[in-house]
């Protein structure tokens, strides 16, 4: 049988859907070339002023602590002076700008240098033989501001910026705190987020003190170069000259290469269209023919029938799943969008409390299914990594167990927790997956249980540095049929399914959670008896087993904390209590704040003296809050709390005005050392 030759009407219908993709092709290319130069120079402007903003707050980030020094010995009309060599040190510990800060006296010699055993060369040193630091040193001293020297070889050896911060007190100019900076590394930190660009610092004589993807080999037009001048002490005429252009010196040709590329590509697209087009037309003539050949296939099609049904209860069980999903998913956003269409309607309903609480219960089961989802997604495709923290599985098991307990009270259920030990043991490993892990087969347990109790039982046992644990959860719920019991960990199986399945969710939990088990080396025992219940036993190992002193809170470290007003910003609320149980056995009070958002908002009615900042949350994270609140409140105590240890996270809080940075669990020793440090009682001193 021949096949039938394509009608006129079949090319004309190609040429049409050749034409009309390559014409949208043609426009979005000439609007790309237009528009290139102006977006590359919005671009240049854009990162070079965000770039020399965040290099200037660096700048004055470090000048602020020389002028913190200035202020404690001003404050204490001289009184603090013999303690200034202290904060000195700590600030060569915390600033790794920072290379020596000394005291010139108001005759121009240098007192006093920390650290001495690097700088003893200039240790009386009078400046006034310097003709070129000497004049402006006591310019802007007796005008009571800052100084900041060109880019400088140091008597000592090596080149720095000498910052001079003056001292005032008794109505008389003192001399000034002076700090030697190099700020390269902290620079450098800052433009390894701009690898496509390369940047210069001059300073106001013209000396390049700072060079980042060798400036002189990058682009040279200077339409696409940014400069500005930043302005860093009160001497208008003494500023460093900021460049940044592109490093790529073919740029502006090699984008112009990639809308050619995408355009040659839209060409042979637009060409493919026409031709499946002409080739969709010609298949529908020949498919009227093929309908009558396909009569002499049913034959062989009974041959297929048995690997047919191999393959369709895979089917069926992945479009159960998926039709379940849809039911659950469709539930509570059917419900999200009813009431947002009732309280929109009746403006007096947007304020029922009845109403709100129906939106958050249906926006958190929704979010569930979406994490569910997106973790499965994760686990199944490898790209769930495991992260070692140090914790205590003794102390996730009694979180897990006192956040499930009410909803397991609420039901009429029995609970019974059995702790198997008393020792209070600490490993590494990855603390979230463990709890999510018990977490999900408690849930599980919860939903499949409507009367008797539910027994969970703790033991663990000491090798070497390994800790074994094993945990138990046992219910009186429905059971798992015996055909069942060996895909209950497998996706899209769930024990009921259809429209008159009894229990919502996904079915995923246990899943997810056979496959975390996996990702720790562990294992899952099952046990069930159909309308008896079920007992699941989980089965881990964990490395680096050591113990940990229990830090006891006396009258003594009470006394020493003032009264303060407190802040806790985390989105868990299990998180929050915790935190503010700790702090009322130090006798604080707390407020809390569910996101950095919240947190912002509180800020600006109330002082706050302290502040716990989680960093990974909703609607605006901690870093970002941070530098709100720091912005309009300078002095108060910020401390990150977040269970992300990688030193990037630690790096971009503490740049973003963080005070400290303590890791999850919260380690007792660590808090109390820095509330000690941030808030101790300063003894009393006998006027002289």
């Amino acid at each position: 049988m021949t096949t039938p030759k394509p009608s006129l009407r079949s090319y004309w219908l190609a040429g049409v859907f050749f034409l009309i993709p390559a014409l949208i092709c043609l426009t979005l290319y000439s609007y790309f070339k237009k528009q290139l130069p102006e977006r590359l120079t919005n671009q240049i402007q854009l990162s070079g002023s965000l770039a020399a903003q965040d290099f200037k707050r660096t700048v004055e980030k470090n000048v602020q602590s020389l002028r913190d020094i200035a202020q404690r010995i001003e404050e204490t009309e001289g009184l603090y002076f013999d303690y200034w060599k202290d904060d000195a040190q700590r600030l060569l510990i915390q600033n790794e700008s920072l290379e020596f800060v000394e005291f010139i006296n108001n005759n121009g010699i240098i007192e006093e240098v920390v650290p001495l055993n690097e700088n003893k060369a200039v240790k009386g040193l009078d400046i006034k033989n310097l003709d070129w630091r000497y004049e402006d040193w006591r310019n802007m001293g007796n005008a009571h501001e800052i100084n900041i020297s060109q880019w400088t070889s140091l008597t000592q050896g090596g080149f720095s910026f000498l910052i001079d911060v003056p001292v005032f007190y008794n109505g008389e100019f003192q001399g000034t705190i002076t700090g030697g900076m190099d700020f390269n590394d902290e620079f450098n930190r800052l433009s390894s987020y701009l690898g496509d660009y390369s940047i210069k610092i001059e300073d106001e004589q013209g000396t390049r003190f700072y060079d980042f993807n060798n400036y002189d080999l990058a682009q040279k037009d200077p339409e696409y170069i940014f400069e500005t001048n930043l302005v860093l002490d009160a001497d208008q005429n003494e500023s460093w000259s900021f460049n940044l252009t592109f490093a790529n010196p073919d740029v502006v040709a090699d984008s112009s290469r990639v809308a050619n590329y995408a355009l040659i590509c839209g060409i042979f697209l637009s060409l493919a269209i026409g031709l499946l087009k002409f080739l969709h037309s010609k298949s529908r003539r020949a498919t009227r023919i093929a309908l009558e050949a396909n009569q002499n296939l049913m034959i062989l099609n009974r041959e297929f029938q048995q690997q047919t049904e191999i393959a369709q209860n895979a089917v069926e069980a992945k479009a159960s799943f998926l039709s379940n999903m849809s039911h659950e998913i469709r539930t509570p956003l059917n419900a999200i969008v009813g009431i947002a269409d009732l309280m929109e309607t009746d403006p007096e309903k947007a304020e029922d409390p009845r109403y709100k609480a129906l939106l958050r219960e249906n926006s958190r089961k929704l979010l569930g299914l979406i994490n569910d989802l997106l973790r499965m997604d994760k686990l199944e495709s490898g790209s769930s990594g495991i992260y070692s923290v140090e914790f205590s599985p003794v102390s996730v098991i009694a979180n897990v167990t006192s956040f499930n307990r009410k909803a397991i009270e609420e039901k009429g259920l029995k609970f019974i927790v059995d702790v198997q030990t008393k020792a209070k043991n600490y490993v590494n490993g990855d603390r979230s997956k463990f709890e999510q892990i018990v977490g999900n087969i408690l849930l599980n347990a919860i939903k499949f249980t409507q009367s008797g109790n539910i027994t969970l039982t703790y033991s663990e046992h000491e090798q070497g540095e390994q800790l074994y644990v094993a945990i138990s959860i046992k219910d009186t719920g429905i059971g798992i049929p015996k055909d069942k019991i060996d895909t209950i960990f497998d996706r899209f199986t769930q024990l009921d399914s259809g429209i008159r399945k009894k229990h919502s969710g996904g079915g995923l939990g246990l899943a997810i959670s056979g496959k975390l088990v996996q990702l720790l080396g562990g294992n899952i025992e099952v046990m069930s008896e159909e309308g008896t219940g079920s007992e699941f036993i989980i089965h881990l190992a964990f490395n680096g087993l050591h113990k940990k002193e229990e830090i006891h809170l006396s009258s003594k470290i009470l006394a020493d904390l003032p009264p303060l007003d407190v802040l806790i910003v985390d989105d868990n609320k299990l998180n929050i209590i915790i935190l503010s149980e700790l702090l009322k056995r130090l006798g604080l009070h707390s407020d809390s704040a569910k996101n950095g958002l919240e947190a912002v908002q509180k800020c600006q009615t109330k002082t706050y003296d302290l502040i716990f900042m989680d960093v990974h949350m909703p609607e605006m994270d901690g870093f970002e809050a941070t530098r709100k609140i720091k912005e309009d409140h300078p002095d108060v105590v910020v401390l990150g709390l977040s269970a992300d240890t990688t030193s990037l996270s630690i790096s971009e809080g503490l740049e973003s005005g963080m005070d400290n940075y303590l890791t999850k669990p919260i380690d007792k020793t660590k808090l109390l050392a820095i509330l000690r440090e941030k808030f101790q009682k300063p003894p009393s001193r006998t006027a002289i």
